[in-house]
């Protein structure tokens, strides 16, 4: 019997939240997944484990960190969450993402000469 272990490979691939993936949709999975089980109640357990991947990203907008860090010490008292909880959640933090985003363009405008404004015609 021979065995070739240098051709096996296992893959792991962590979430990650690509340009057509928000932070708020990794939360809005949770409800989806606690459907197929048949239960509308997600445990606090399983919010904690989302909050934690999303947490990076999170980190790019202070108020958006600071909503994670709240609803991850609020896990700790809790024992499940309702859909509506973590879709409501999860908007709040796309919103809070989105406005940051907008911050730093308006920053980046904001330091163009006004030559680099006029187009030219």
């Amino acid at each position: 019997m021979e065995q070739n272990n240098s051709e096996e490979t296992t893959t792991e691939i962590a979430p990650t939240t690509g340009p057509s993936q928000t932070p708020g949709d990794l939360l809005r999975t949770l409800p989806a997944e606690a459907q197929e089980r048949g239960t509308r109640f997600v445990s606090a357990h399983a919010m904690q484990a989302k909050l934690f991947s999303v947490y990076d990203a999170a980190a790019a907008a202070e108020d958006a960190l600071a909503l994670v860090q709240q609803q991850l010490t609020l896990t700790l008292d809790r024992s499940y969450y309702e859909a509506d909880e973590i879709e409501s959640m999860a908007a709040q933090l796309d919103s809070l993402l989105a406005l940051d985003s907008l911050d730093i363009v308006e920053d980046d405008l904001s330091d163009l000469t006004e030559e680099e404004l006029v187009s030219e015609q």
